[in-house]
């Protein structure tokens, strides 16, 4: 990402599980640029086989889920999002936030996903949108470069292009165990720091609006913030399943000091392991974020 040659010894390397029961008893290997810190995972493995067993794409909605996903469509809109705008959510999984923002009156919404092999979302995107989301898969791709591309590509000239992903900078690799989840193996491919991706938008002509740090699904309400989500997925395991699926079992270590401190304040103290970029697309503005 950065093109700096390192010394074989200032190259950070860790073995970490996955986060998927299925797939919970494998390891994968991954090394950590000691330059931009962005972190890479080091196994070729088969993606179709991880994937076919993917908890995400069998995410439902819920009541929480909604909530989180009103608050990430106001900071949208403080990014300049409107109605009338055409919408590609690039990689939406089973479309669950699509159809949230059709529910809120943005009829020009629209999805894809390449993990999606049947319906509306499995059919490659063409023409242009005013605003291009990505959230939760540059880091899944065999090249970051090639995505933020294609992106670019989708986008009128002077369009949005918001990007979510992990903060590969926050990551210690000696105690990878921390960061299980943004690790998320074997299916991050690259998970870049905030100034890989900064300089790589810049190679391909767009611009950085704006970069916040914290959890996407950040909410001022108790319960709903990054810090009281790790606790709960420590206490299931640190598998993402049961989450995704909506079915959290409560357990006594979630009524703990430390855990109650953070269900209720959290918000306010978010680890600062994931990021949201926005970016202008090269070209004049056509009206989105202007």
């Amino acid at each position: 990402m950065c093109g700096t040659d390192a010394p074989a010894g200032q190259v950070s390397t860790a073995r970490i599980r996955s986060n998927v029961r299925c797939f919970a008893e494998e390891t994968f290997a991954l090394w950590q640029c000691a330059s931009c810190k962005s972190i890479h995972a080091a196994d070729e493995v088969d993606l179709e086989h991880y994937y076919a067993r993917y908890p995400f794409h069998g995410q439902q909605t819920s009541f929480a889920v909604g909530l989180a996903y009103n608050g990430k469509l106001r900071e949208l809109e403080s990014f300049g999002l409107k109605r009338e705008h055409r919408i590609l959510d690039y990689g939406c999984g089973g479309g669950v936030f699509v159809q949230h923002l059709r529910a809120h009156h943005y009829t020009r919404a629209s999805g894809y996903d390449a993990y999606v092999k049947e319906g509306p979302y499995a059919e490659e995107p063409s023409g242009l949108y005013d605003v291009v989301l990505s959230q939760d898969v540059i880091e899944h791709v065999d090249s970051p470069r090639a995505h933020l591309e294609r992106l670019i590509e989708l986008t009128t000239p002077g369009g949005l292009i918001v990007v979510g992903t992990p903060n590969a900078a926050v990551v210690e690799l000696a105690h990878p165990e921390r960061y299980i989840h943004m690790l998320h193996q074997p299916y991050h491919r690259h998970v870049l720091s905030a100034a890989a991706l900064e300089s790589l938008a810049g190679s391909l002509g767009a611009t950085v609006l704006k970069v916040r740090h914290g959890y996407v699904g950040n909410r001022a309400i108790p319960g709903l913030n990054g810090r009281y989500l790790l606790r709960t997925l420590h206490a299931h395991g640190d598998v993402l399943d049961d989450m995704v699926a909506g079915k959290v079992i409560w357990k006594w270590e979630l009524f703990s000091p430390g855990a109650l401190w953070d269900f209720f304040t959290g918000y306010w103290n978010d680890p600062g392991f994931d990021m949201t970029m926005v970016l202008r697309a090269p070209g004049q503005p056509n009206g989105a974020g202007a």
